[in-house]
Protein backbone atom coordinates (compact mmCIF):
# COMPACT_ATOMS: atom_id res chain seq x y z
CA UNK A 1 0.00 0.00 0.00
CA UNK A 2 1.67 3.11 -0.72
CA UNK A 3 0.92 6.06 1.89
CA UNK A 4 0.55 9.43 -0.18
CA UNK A 5 -0.28 11.88 2.69
CA UNK A 6 2.82 10.63 4.94
CA UNK A 7 4.72 13.98 3.42
CA UNK A 8 2.10 16.09 4.43
CA UNK A 9 1.85 15.21 8.09
CA UNK A 10 5.32 15.49 8.01
CA UNK A 11 6.31 12.08 9.32
CA UNK A 12 9.34 11.67 8.05
CA UNK A 13 10.77 14.40 10.28
CA UNK A 14 9.83 13.18 13.72
CA UNK A 15 12.88 11.14 14.05
CA UNK A 16 10.66 7.96 14.50
CA UNK A 17 12.43 4.76 14.98
CA UNK A 18 9.92 3.14 13.47
CA UNK A 19 7.46 3.32 10.12
CA UNK A 20 4.50 5.74 11.20
CA UNK A 21 1.67 5.79 7.87
CA UNK A 22 -1.29 7.59 7.42
CA UNK A 23 -3.94 5.31 6.05
CA UNK A 24 -7.37 7.26 5.41
CA UNK A 25 -8.74 10.27 7.01
CA UNK A 26 -11.60 9.76 9.40
CA UNK A 27 -12.44 14.03 10.57
CA UNK A 28 -11.03 15.06 13.74
CA UNK A 29 -10.61 11.39 14.47
CA UNK A 30 -7.52 9.39 14.60
CA UNK A 31 -6.94 6.08 15.37
CA UNK A 32 -3.35 4.56 15.70
CA UNK A 33 -2.82 1.12 15.43
CA UNK A 34 0.66 -0.03 17.30
CA UNK A 35 2.15 -2.98 15.63
CA UNK A 36 5.13 -4.86 17.60
CA UNK A 37 7.81 -7.10 16.71
CA UNK A 38 6.25 -9.84 19.45
CA UNK A 39 2.58 -10.15 20.41
CA UNK A 40 2.12 -7.26 22.75
CA UNK A 41 1.68 -8.18 26.71
CA UNK A 42 -0.39 -6.34 29.38
CA UNK A 43 3.33 -4.47 30.40
CA UNK A 44 3.52 -3.24 26.87
CA UNK A 45 0.18 -1.45 27.17
CA UNK A 46 1.29 -0.11 30.54
CA UNK A 47 4.28 1.23 28.84
CA UNK A 48 2.50 2.77 26.09
CA UNK A 49 0.11 4.41 28.50
CA UNK A 50 2.79 5.28 30.78
CA UNK A 51 4.56 7.26 27.53
CA UNK A 52 1.66 9.13 26.29
CA UNK A 53 0.67 10.20 29.41
CA UNK A 54 4.23 11.57 29.79
CA UNK A 55 3.86 13.40 27.04
CA UNK A 56 0.50 14.70 28.04
CA UNK A 57 1.68 15.45 31.67
CA UNK A 58 3.01 19.16 30.27
CA UNK A 59 -0.30 20.04 28.93
CA UNK A 60 -2.46 19.02 31.91
CA UNK A 61 -0.60 20.70 34.36
CA UNK A 62 -1.39 23.96 31.90
CA UNK A 63 -5.01 23.15 31.67
CA UNK A 64 -4.66 22.67 27.79
CA UNK A 65 -6.44 20.03 26.41
CA UNK A 66 -4.77 17.62 24.11
CA UNK A 67 -8.35 15.27 22.81
CA UNK A 68 -9.50 12.91 24.43
CA UNK A 69 -7.32 9.68 24.30
CA UNK A 70 -8.26 5.82 24.93
CA UNK A 71 -5.45 3.00 24.69
CA UNK A 72 -6.30 -0.69 24.22
CA UNK A 73 -4.90 -4.10 23.70
CA UNK A 74 -6.23 -6.41 21.31
CA UNK A 75 -6.10 -8.63 17.91
CA UNK A 76 -2.59 -8.69 18.38
CA UNK A 77 -1.75 -4.80 18.34
CA UNK A 78 -2.16 -1.48 21.10
CA UNK A 79 -4.93 0.63 19.56
CA UNK A 80 -4.90 4.14 20.64
CA UNK A 81 -7.97 6.44 19.80
CA UNK A 82 -7.50 9.95 19.57
CA UNK A 83 -10.86 12.71 19.12
CA UNK A 84 -9.48 16.22 18.52
CA UNK A 85 -13.18 17.49 19.31
CA UNK A 86 -12.37 21.01 21.17
CA UNK A 87 -8.87 20.66 20.49
CA UNK A 88 -7.29 24.11 19.81
CA UNK A 89 -6.14 24.33 16.45
CA UNK A 90 -2.60 25.48 17.60
CA UNK A 91 -2.79 22.12 19.47
CA UNK A 92 -4.24 19.53 16.75
CA UNK A 93 -0.86 18.46 15.10
CA UNK A 94 1.14 18.62 18.31
CA UNK A 95 -1.33 16.25 19.55
CA UNK A 96 -0.96 13.63 16.44
CA UNK A 97 2.64 14.10 16.92
CA UNK A 98 3.28 14.58 19.94
CA UNK A 99 1.42 10.42 20.43
CA UNK A 100 3.91 9.38 17.84
CA UNK A 101 6.97 10.51 19.48
CA UNK A 102 5.41 9.34 22.74
CA UNK A 103 5.82 5.87 21.13
CA UNK A 104 9.22 6.46 19.95
CA UNK A 105 9.80 5.67 24.09
CA UNK A 106 8.58 2.24 23.87
CA UNK A 107 10.81 -0.75 22.70
CA UNK A 108 9.65 -2.73 20.29
CA UNK A 109 7.21 -1.40 17.70
CA UNK A 110 7.92 -2.27 14.43
CA UNK A 111 5.00 0.14 12.91
CA UNK A 112 2.09 2.47 13.30
CA UNK A 113 -0.61 2.95 10.81
CA UNK A 114 -3.17 6.19 11.56
CA UNK A 115 -6.35 5.40 10.22
CA UNK A 116 -5.70 2.55 8.56
CA UNK A 117 -9.47 0.91 9.08
CA UNK A 118 -11.55 4.00 8.71
CA UNK A 119 -12.83 3.21 4.93
CA UNK A 120 -11.25 6.93 3.44
CA UNK A 121 -8.76 5.50 1.59
CA UNK A 122 -6.53 7.61 -0.42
Amino acid sequence: MEYEFDNMMHFDKLGLYYEAHLAGIDGECFFYNVYFEDEPTDKKLEETQAAVGEFLKPYVDKDIYMGYIDITKDDGKISIYLDLGNVGSEYEQTSIDGILKALNNVSGIVSVILNEDSGFDF
